[in-house]
């Protein structure tokens, strides 16, 4: 009885670290912005899609403490500038003028069509 206590316990612990994580399909990008803590990225659409429970779904944000920030900010300025679309991995939320955006890697599938 132990064990399965126990193993309902861990997969119950295992989903709320996956929660919020999941690609954000294609769209082109109308507009970018430098806010606090990261470049946001406005879609043409009016909005994303969010897999997490974030608040607001008009922009994605890569954050400025990426590890790939600067790579991953020249491709999707690129992006923009030449009208292509993008898809990404969103991994959480962040937090802006108190409503909270989709964040997203700058190097795990981050792509230009």
């Amino acid at each position: 009885m132990l064990k399965v206590v126990l193993l309902v316990f861990l997969s119950m612990l295992s989903v709320s670290f996956c929660y919020g994580k999941g690609s954000i399909s294609a769209q082109k990008i109308s507009r970018v912005a430098f806010q606090t803590g990261g470049f946001f990225l406005y879609a043409e659409g009016g909005r994303w899609n969010s897999p997490g429970e974030c608040s607001n779904s008009d922009a994605i944000v890569l954050l400025s403490s990426d590890r790939n920030y600067d790579k991953a900010y020249s491709l999707l300025l690129a992006a923009y500038m030449s009208g292509k679309a993008i898809s990404a991995y969103s991994d959480g939320c962040t937090t802006f003028d108190g409503k909270t955006y989709s964040t997203i890697r700058g190097f795990k599938y981050l792509v230009v069509y």
